[in-house]
């Protein structure tokens, strides 16, 4: 059986590595899952990931729609980080 133990002090270096980590591992299993679809995963991780920030084509609507689906679930990840902090679980 796993025994969970808080650490005494949290690494600097985690603390600013593992969101990178986090995107990478998402971009990593997107793309298997793309290629397994028999879809190029390049593409797909280029079109979901880059081109709505840095595309002009795709710049006039998705960097709205970007901010009106990004909205609710910022607001959401705010709630429960306070939720969680403050030990309320649900």
């Amino acid at each position: 059986m796993f025994k969970l133990e808080k650490r005494p002090e949290q690494s600097q270096k985690w603390i600013y590595l593992s969101p990178f980590l986090a995107v990478l591992i998402t971009m990593i299993s997107g793309g298997i899952l793309f290629a397994t679809l028999g879809e190029n995963p390049f593409e797909a991780i280029r079109i979901i990931f880059w081109d709505p920030l840095f595309d002009p084509n795709f710049a006039s609507y998705s960097r709205p729609q970007l901010l009106v689906k990004a909205g609710p679930l910022i607001l959401i990840a705010i709630g429960l980080s306070f939720g969680f902090k403050a030990g309320v679980w649900n």
